[in-house]
C-alpha cells in the first residue's frame, strides 16, 4: 500500500513516519521494505539526522503484522524475519544518527526497531515490551542481542521470558529510552534535538563516531582502540578539525 510510510526532509532532518495507524502501525513486509529502502536513500551531507515515528498517539509500532504473518508460508515467514533483521542493521549502521520518537505501544518488533536507533524519546503514556514468547514466537529481530547490551541480561530476561511490560518512566529507569516528555510531544522533542545537535555539526565526523560506537563494542578492546586510532588519523588530517578549532578559538575571549 502506498500509504504505509511517509518521508519528509526539512533543513537536513529527515522524518520517517509509519502511517498504518488503524493497525497500530504494525510492520508488514511492504512497510519493512519501504522503511529499509527509504533509509538507504538518505545520507550525508543532504541529511544530518533521521527521526522515526509511528502515526498518531496509539503506537510507535505494535510489532509484526500478525494477520499477514498468519497467512504466510514458512518461506515467507523466514523472509519476514530476515527483513526485520536487515532493517535493524540498516538503522544501527546508518551513517546518520537515528532518533526514535515513541508514543503509545512500542512492542515486539516495534521495540526491536527502536532499540536499533541511537536515541529514544518517549511520550509519558508509552509502554514497552517483548510479548513474542507468550504468543508462541520469538523476539528475533535482534531483541535477544541488543536488549541485553542496553539493560543487562537479568532485566532482558524479565521482558523476554516473563513478559514484563514497562511504562515510560520504568523504561527510562532501565535505560531502554533516553528521555520522557509529555504525551504527544515526542516527535517535536526528537526533531528539536536533531536540529540542535546535528544542524551545524560535520556529518562525516558524526558518522565516523557512530561507526566506532557501533562496531567497537563487538570486538576486543585492543582492536577497538586500533580502530579509534585509524579513524583519528583520518580526522586529524581533515579540514573539519581545522574548521572546528577555528570556530572554538574565535569564541574565546
Amino acid at each position: 500500500m502506498a500509504d504505509s510510510l511517509s518521508l519528509d526532509v526539512v533543513d537536513r532532518i529527515a522524518c520517517l513516519t509509519i502511517t498504518r495507524e488503524q493497525v497500530r502501525n504494525a510492520l508488514n513486509d511492504e512497510t519493512l521494505g519501504r522503511l529499509k529502502a527509504s533509509l538507504e536513500s538518505l545520507a550525508p551531507p543532504n541529511v544530518a539526522a533521521i527521526v522515526m515515528r509511528g502515526a498518531g498517539l496509539k503506537a510507535f509500532s505494535a510489532g509484526s503484522d500478525i494477520k499477514e504473518l498468519a497467512s504466510q508460508s514458512l518461506k515467507d515467514r523466514i523472509a519476514h524475519t530476515d527483513l526485520g533483521h536487515a532493517l535493524g542493521d540498516v538503522i544501527e549502521q546508518h551513517p546518520c544518527p537515528v532518533i526514535a520518537a515513541i508514543e503509545g505501544y512500542c512492542l515486539g518488533g516495534g521495540l526491536e526497531i527502536a532499540l536499533s536507533c541511537d536515541y529514544r524519546i518517549a511520550g509519558a503514556k508509552a509502554s514497552f515490551g517483548l510479548p513474542e514468547v507468550a504468543l508462541g514466537a520469538l523476539p528475533s529481530w535482534g531483541g535477544t542481542v541488543r536488549l541485553p547490551r542496553i539493560v543487562g541480561v537479568a532485566r532482558a530476561r524479565e521482558l523476554v521470558l516473563f513478559g514484563r511490560r514497562l511504562t515510560a518512566e520504568e523504561a527510562l529507569d532501565w535505560g531502554v529510552i533516553n528521555r520522557v516528555v509529555p504525551e504527544g510531544e515526542a516527535f517535536a522533542a526528537a526533531r528539536a534535538l536533531a536540529v540542535e545537535t546535528f544542524g551545524r555539526t560535520n556529518p562525516d565526523i558524526v558518522s565516523i563516531a557512530k561507526g566506532l560506537l557501533t562496531h567497537g563494542t563487538a570486538v576486543s578492546t585492543r582492536t577497538a582502540r586500533h580502530l579509534e586510532l585509524l579513524a583519528d588519523m583520518s580526522v586529524l588530517a581533515s579540514d573539519a578539525l581545522d574548521a572546528g578549532a577555528k570556530k572554538f578559538t574565535d569564541k574565546m575571549p
